[in-house]
């Protein structure tokens, strides 16, 4: 099991026992005492302002100080006072309970705040994603659906080890759905508020028929990386995507990510901060990298510069998510970053 940051946060939360109240931060506040999925959570504050330090560093620690549910980086105006945003929900924000934001500036000083959830049917569905048959499955409404482009919701394909399997076609899982009762129940304890087609399927593209509910994901990767007429077809009609992408194998990433990776591109956080975020980040797939291989030896002690040019541009969109996560793929196979 990879890394958790509770050693990181155990540091930090215990070290700011021992902070002078006559730190550089004067005081912040919240908008709310109470937050939930898709709320704005708006932090405003002041700081003794000191043009040698360049920025305030808002950090949002999950209850017991195991996870980062957001950072932000904001520079405050010359009179000390800073404000900023982050989007409330999410893969980050796994439980309800009391969160605590942390501002430092030369200094900290935390807050706690309460987090619940709303638990609606979000089901990242459309019209054009079920047909009548489907909707009878199960309810969905045009209010569920509103939802869903709402909310933060994570990906279902990736709750569960090896479900949906990358070597078996969505149609292998649907008639096992729709013909074996036991199976029917099995899926339905589990993913109470998705159809079946969402969590196995593929959602439609301009292609028609494409992907398949015939072919495996697999197939199509196998085919996407081995020949490359069939690569130059896809990312002609996909430009902006990646074939990950139009499987639905790929997850939300916050942007509060970015700012993360260019703190640590910048120095602002040390590499076994950064490799400890990156683990979360894994572990709770914000950032997911299928298909690993791993490297027979450790040729890598520590994280290579190219790869903190590669956060830094990417937190400045010079390159894409997918050529950060290339870079995080090669920091894994070399076990710099250890999974199981």
């Amino acid at each position: 099991m990879i890394r958790s940051f509770l050693i990181l946060f155990s540091i930090l939360l215990v070290s700011s026992n021992f902070i002078s109240i006559f730190g550089s931060v004067q005081s912040f506040s919240t908008d709310k005492l109470t937050y939930h999925d898709g709320d704005t959570l708006k932090i405003s504050g002041t700081v003794n302002y000191d043009p040698v330090i360049p920025s305030v560093i808002l950090q949002i620690i999950t209850p017991g100080g195991t996870g980062l549910a957001g950072i932000a980086n904001v520079l405050p105006k010359s009179d000390g006072s800073f404000s900023t945003t982050f989007r409330v929900g999410g893969p980050t924000w796994p439980d309800d309970g009391t969160y605590t934001i942390k501002v430092s500036y030369d200094g900290n000083i935390e807050k706690t705040f309460s987090y619940q959830k709303l638990y609606v049917n979000s089901k990242d569905v459309t019209s054009k994603d079920v047909t009548s048959k489907d909707v009878t499955s199960k309810d969905v409404t045009s209010k569920d659906a509103d939802n869903s482009n709402e909310l933060f919701t994570d990906n279902p394909k990736m709750r569960i080890p090896d479900f949906p399997s990358l070597y078996r076609s969505p149609q292998y899982y649907i008639d096992r759905y729709n013909n074996e009762p036991s199976y029917k129940s099995w899926f339905d304890s589990q993913f109470p508020d998705y159809l079946i087609q969402v969590v196995v399927g593929y959602k439609p593209t301009h292609v028609q028929n494409f992907p398949s509910l015939d072919r495996s994901p697999q197939y199509y990767i196998d085919r996407y990386n081995n020949e490359p007429s069939y690569k130059s077809w896809f990312d002609s009609q996909f430009p902006e995507k990646s074939i990950y992408d139009i499987l639905d194998l790929s997850t939300y990433v916050p942007d509060w990510i970015k700012t993360y990776a260019e703190l640590w591109a910048t120095g602002d956080i040390s590499d076994s901060e950064f490799i400890a975020g990156l683990n979360f980040m894994l572990e709770h797939h914000i950032i997911v990298i299928p298909n690993l291989q791993y490297s027979e030896q450790n040729s890598v002690s520590s994280v290579p510069n190219w790869i903190r040019n590669n956060a830094d541009w990417w937190a400045n969109d010079l390159i894409s998510q997918q050529e950060f996560v290339n870079s995080l793929e090669y920091l894994i196979e070399e076990q710099v970053i250890e999974i199981e």
